[in-house]
């Protein structure tokens, strides 16, 4: 970390690990193709994000980046994860979190150390989009490292 003014820590994206929040949208699938891109090749966590995490606690212990691989995982976890290595990514998958879902990410980012945290539009709409607050809002306050946020494709 550097300091940009009297204390205020500025928290730089080297080339640990980074944490991809994952939903199955075409959205998330942009998202993981951008940070790709401006991210280049490293070590990422794919972590499941999807709507059944909203509803449900799961109650996982949070996990070292090593033992990810080992947890048992959603077909939606294993699909993000697979895109990212297509992308140049070496990612693991992880299903299980802690709901609410932007307090399951914040808390994985910090097991893992993650650089950054990747999200991507959730793909919500109607009313449930309407009573939801943004996940990615609440990710980015709440999180102690950088979080990019990936607009939808055009």
């Amino acid at each position: 970390m550097r300091r940009a003014r009297e204390g205020v820590e500025i928290r730089s994206v080297n080339d640990g690990p980074i944490l991809i929040c994952y939903d199955g949208s075409t959205g998330a699938e942009h998202a993981i193709a951008t940070a790709a891109g401006l991210l280049g090749p490293r070590r990422a966590v794919v972590l499941d994000v999807g709507p059944v995490q909203e509803d449900v606690a799961l109650g996982s212990e949070a996990l070292a980046f090593e033992e990810m691989e080992r947890e048992p995982t959603t077909a939606q976890a294993q699909s993000g994860a697979e895109l990212a290595r297509n992308a140049g990514f070496h990612a693991r998958r992880c299903a299980d979190i802690e709901a609410p879902a932007w307090l399951g990410a914040v808390e994985v980012a910090d097991e893992i150390g993650a650089d950054a945290i990747v999200v991507g539009p959730r793909g919500l709409c109607g009313v449930k989009a309407l009573l939801e607050s943004s996940f990615s809002r609440l990710v980015a306050i709440h999180a102690d490292r950088p979080v990019l946020v990936v607009p939808p494709p055009n």
